[in-house]
């Protein structure tokens, strides 16, 4: 994977962030994952994370790939008991059925709020939301 290069203003040469700099990852995160990594520029991102599980996670990333992954994305997040900023990550098998805007939805009904977005890989997005503050 070949990097790409930016240019400042004034004309020096800058490399653009790699994904895991992109979704807030390093070396010592602690990563909770669902569903399959479906391509190699998400997996290479999550390789040197530490995984634990939901509960215990600094960052989610959560891939959906259909629309019934969607659907029980709200009941997960809650079930589990996600606190962590949570990025979930849709491709193309759902931009004609829902879309990222279906997918802020469905964060917003587990009571995130969507902050954010970014690129993954050619026909792959990613949406950061953040869970509802704890009483």
């Amino acid at each position: 994977m070949g990097e790409s290069k930016a240019y400042s203003r004034a004309g020096v040469a800058s490399r653009e962030p790699l994904l895991a700099e992109r979704l807030g990852l390093t070396a010592d995160s602690a990563v909770a994952v669902r569903g399959e990594v479906p391509v190699p520029e998400l997996a290479e991102a999550l390789a040197d994370v530490g995984r634990v599980l939901p509960w215990d996670a600094e960052v989610v990333v959560t891939v959906v790939g259909t629309p019934d992954q969607l659907d029980g994305l709200p009941v997960w997040l809650v079930e589990c008991g996600v606190v962590a900023p949570t990025w979930v990550v849709h491709g193309a098998a759902l931009a004609g059925e829902a879309g990222e805007a279906s997918v802020r939805d469905a964060l917003r009904d587990a009571g995130f709020t969507t902050i954010g977005s970014c690129a993954v890989a050619d026909g792959w997005q990613a949406v950061r939301a953040v869970p509802p503050r704890l009483a």
